[in-house]
């Protein structure tokens, strides 16, 4: 995300999660009532979730210690794609966040946001073109494979990060 419109996506306090997710996926801002599809539900550790995102998906992000999810949805069409979003446990700064998004928008089928949420903390938000109705195979794929994704992300950007920089000097 360009500096721009991260400063940009920071201004725009109160946006609610279906905008927030609209604006990650195409680019531009709409304002999107909250949840108006009453999508079927169960029950995940003792919170109500949409029922197609499958289970293991959701037990595969809760086991990844950096990140709290906050929100999910299957999605019910092009302006209501299914998408998760979470916070860091371990506050980021915003260049740290802006490498995580790139590198999570460098893989195919993600596309990611990062924006200050309604609490006041960097939210991320992660989507696809997808929903369950649109193509089940592909739409439970990609909830399977985010988990394993963003650990990559993470793991790129934690390694990076580890390696000292090469000063001009000594060149």
């Amino acid at each position: 995300m360009l500096k721009e419109e991260r400063l940009r996506g920071y201004r725009a306090a109160k946006k609610n999660a279906p905008s927030f997710i609209y604006e990650t996926l195409y680019g531009k801002q709409k304002f999107l009532p909250g949840r108006d599809v009453d999508h079927k539900q169960k029950i995940w550790q003792g919170t109500p979730v949409d029922a197609h995102i499958p289970t293991n998906a959701l037990d595969d992000l809760n086991r990844i210690e950096e990140i709290e999810m906050r929100a999910s949805c299957e999605g019910s069409g092009p302006e209501k794609p299914t998408f998760l979003i979470f916070r860091f446990k371990t506050p980021l700064s915003p260049e740290e966040i802006d490498k995580f998004v790139a590198g999570m928008n460098s893989i195919k089928g993600i596309h990611c946001g990062a924006e200050v949420g309604n609490m006041g903390f960097y939210r991320i938000g992660v989507t696809t073109s997808l929903w369950y109705e649109k193509d089940k195979d592909k739409f439970l794929t990609w909830w399977k494979e985010l988990p394993l994704k963003i650990q990559v992300v993470l793991a790129v950007n934690q390694t990076l990060a580890s390696i000292p920089s090469v000063s001009a000097e000594s060149r």
